[in-house]
Formats: structure tokens, sequence, C-alpha cells
């Protein structure tokens, strides 16, 4: 059985407002990841903020679920609730992600944890106090995003680990690379772009209109 936990639980600190509400082309940005993946999983978690989760109206199969001060905290009230021996995780911030992305990263092969990810296209400063240090090489260097599916008992672990240490990482993967797991990479596309600003909005919409996803 494979879980999908969709998170939707953000305060939107630099967005300015709860992006997860915002309207995208007619419906709220978490809708958007909702209705291309329904249907194609065995349960479905929507991770949300817990003084709106009586507002939001899904079918009745997708379990909602109180989400916590932080992503990290978020996604461990949902591993909790999943039932399936694999979770895949998505932020709703990320509107325009492929089914097949979420698809690929559900076989997991011979890795504990599976991503989606692009290669860096741009050449990469490290920069102090307003200072190039140096030309960072970028054939390694990758740009992570979501989806990402993971075996749901180390993920668990793994977030039960690095509570009990305080330590928050910016993605799940993190702990994995953390804890000694292995984590596999699918190539992810350029545009599965992440909602973080108001005119982030518009380049999606944009991305929709044009047919492109």
């Amino acid at each position: 059985m494979i879980s999908l936990v969709l998170l939707a639980a953000g305060s939107g600190r630099r967005f300015g407002r709860k992006k997860q509400f915002v309207q995208l082309l007619g419906k709220p940005l978490y809708m958007h990841s909702l209705d291309r993946t329904y249907g194609y999983f065995e349960e479905i978690l929507l991770v949300l903020p817990e003084e709106d989760i009586n507002k939001v109206e899904v079918p009745q199969d997708v379990k909602k679920v109180p989400g916590g001060n932080e992503r990290q905290d978020s996604v461990l009230k949902a591993l909790l609730q999943a039932k399936g021996e694999i979770v895949v995780v998505h932020d709703c911030a990320r509107p325009l992600a492929k089914l097949e992305l979420f698809l690929k990263v559900c076989s997991l092969e011979d890795y504990e944890g599976k991503i989606t990810a692009v290669p860096v296209r741009d050449t990469v400063k490290q920069v102090a106090d307003s200072m190039v240090i140096k030309t960072v090489d970028r054939s390694n260097l990758w740009l992570s995003q979501t989806p990402q599916g993971f075996r749901r008992d180390i993920l668990l672990e793994c977030h039960l680990r690095a509570r009990k240490e305080g330590y928050y990482a910016t993605d799940d993967a993190a702990l994995l690379e953390r804890y000694g797991y292995r984590v596999g990479v699918v190539e992810g596309s350029p545009l599965n772009l992440k909602i973080t600003y108001p005119e982030d909005i518009l380049l999606a919409e944009a991305i929709l209109s044009r047919g492109l996803i």
C-alpha cells in the first residue's frame, strides 16, 4: 500500500498569507495537487492548519490531518496516521508537479528514499559579506523538489530520532541522509516550481494557461 501525504499546513510567512488557499486559475493552490493525484493512491492524507481543517471540503476518502508548527512536525503527524508501507510526501506549494513524478518516486528499488530533483543550471557563487569567495563546481549539484518517496518505517524512524535530537531539516530526504540511509534521485521538472512569493502565482498561471502541465 502507498500513502500520499499532501502538505498544506504552512502559515505563509514569506508569502504574506496562507498561500495554500490562494486561488490559482479558479481553485485553491492545494487542490491542484489533490486533483492531479486523486484516485491513484490507496490513501491520501491532506495536512492542513488546525484552525482551518473544518473549513476545507474534500472527498470523504481523503483524510484531513492537523498540521504542526513546522513542516517537519506536520510530516510526522501524517506519518503517524499513514498506513502504507511506502509514503510519498509532496508540498502543495508545488502545484505543477505532474502525476508521473509522483509515480516515479513510488518505485524505491534499492533505496530507502527517492526524490525528484533538477540539475543546477546557473553558475554558483559562494559569497560572504557581499563578496564572492569562489565559484562552486555545479556538475554534481541538484536542486531538490517534491514529491519524494520513502519507506514509511524508515522515514518515521528518522523523524522520531530528529525530534529527540531537536534537529530540523528543510526536506525529508535530509533526515535519511543524516542517519545513513540511501536516497535515490529521479529527474524532476523545471516547471515544478515552488510558490514562495506572490509573483510566483503569475508564473504558475502562465504555465497552466499555456497547457504546459
